[in-house]
């Protein structure tokens, strides 16, 4: 059933008709934007395969040189607009490539989350023009 804005979820309930639409909507990602997403995320697949997260877990460090790494494919710019050096991803283009990390290491999925939302979306969403021209290009490498 297609999303009606004016059905009542309520009345629908006590009639034992779940409006799913209503409940759980999913935002469709643009088509341009999954253009762009599709092919990081075989990327992210093959990168990944590479990367010893059983060894990140037992050791409970993550190497300056694998930092540097995931800075350098863009993944700690996801969020951050093109214009400022980032991919200027979507929420929802975020969030797919961010399933497409975490489905390979835990670890480094919330370590690039805690970047893009403790780390800088203060400075995305509040920040003037000079301080996200100072700094965004910054955090996005």
């Amino acid at each position: 059933m297609p999303f009606d804005p004016n059905a009542s979820f309520g009345k629908s309930l006590f009639f034992g008709d779940i409006l799913e639409d209503q409940l759980f909507p999913y935002p469709e990602m643009p088509r341009e934007q999954a253009e762009l997403v599709a092919p990081s995320c075989e990327s992210i697949d093959k990168y990944m395969s590479t990367i010893d997260s059983k060894k990140l877990d037992r050791t409970g460090e993550m190497p300056p040189e694998l930092l540097q790494s995931l800075r350098e494919i863009g993944l700690f710019g996801m969020i951050v607009p093109e214009e400022h050096g980032g991919l200027g991803l979507s929420n929802t283009g975020y969030a797919r490539v961010m399933q497409q990390v975490a489905g390979w290491d835990g670890s480094i999925a919330v370590t690039l989350g805690a970047h893009s939302s403790i780390g800088f979306k203060g400075l995305l969403l509040f920040g003037t023009d000079e301080q996200k021209k100072r700094f965004l290009p910054k955090l996005a490498t």
